[in-house]
């Protein structure tokens, strides 16, 4: 009896060890495309960013973070679900989700190159 609940107890183990190993996300059905990715990440981080631009009272009660989260993936022509499972499967790939970062930094310091001035602002009172 001993000897069967060693063998259980080894054969759980080993094989609770080989799951660790085998930690691979399938790619799903419906994976939106790396580049169409990027750039609705970069919106979503917009969108994200308008948290802490101060609205009025009415306006901030007509629109809500899910609206707008809901109006990128409209944008897009996205499911939610679609979204979501897209964002597991590029995020079980750590090294090419940092890219995919960076990628997305870089494009969002463009668009804020758009709204600098351009030449040296005098801020001196007269």
């Amino acid at each position: 009896m001993r000897q069967i609940t060693v063998i259980i107890l080894f054969a759980v183990l080993a094989l609770g060890m080989n799951g660790c190993f085998d930690a691979a996300i399938p790619k799903p059905a419906k994976l939106i495309p790396r580049d169409k990715f990027v750039k609705m990440m970069v919106d979503i981080y917009l969108v994200q960013g308008l948290q802490n631009v101060p609205l009025g009272e009415k306006e901030l009660k007509k629109v809500t973070q899910t609206d707008l989260y809901q109006s990128v993936l409209k944008k897009y022509s996205v499911a939610d679900t679609v979204f979501v499972r897209s964002l597991i499967y590029y995020s079980s790939f750590p090294k090419d989700y940092e890219k995919m970062h960076v990628e997305i930094i870089d494009l969002l310091n463009e668009s804020a190159l758009q709204f600098k001035p351009q030449g040296k602002m005098n801020l001196e009172p007269k």
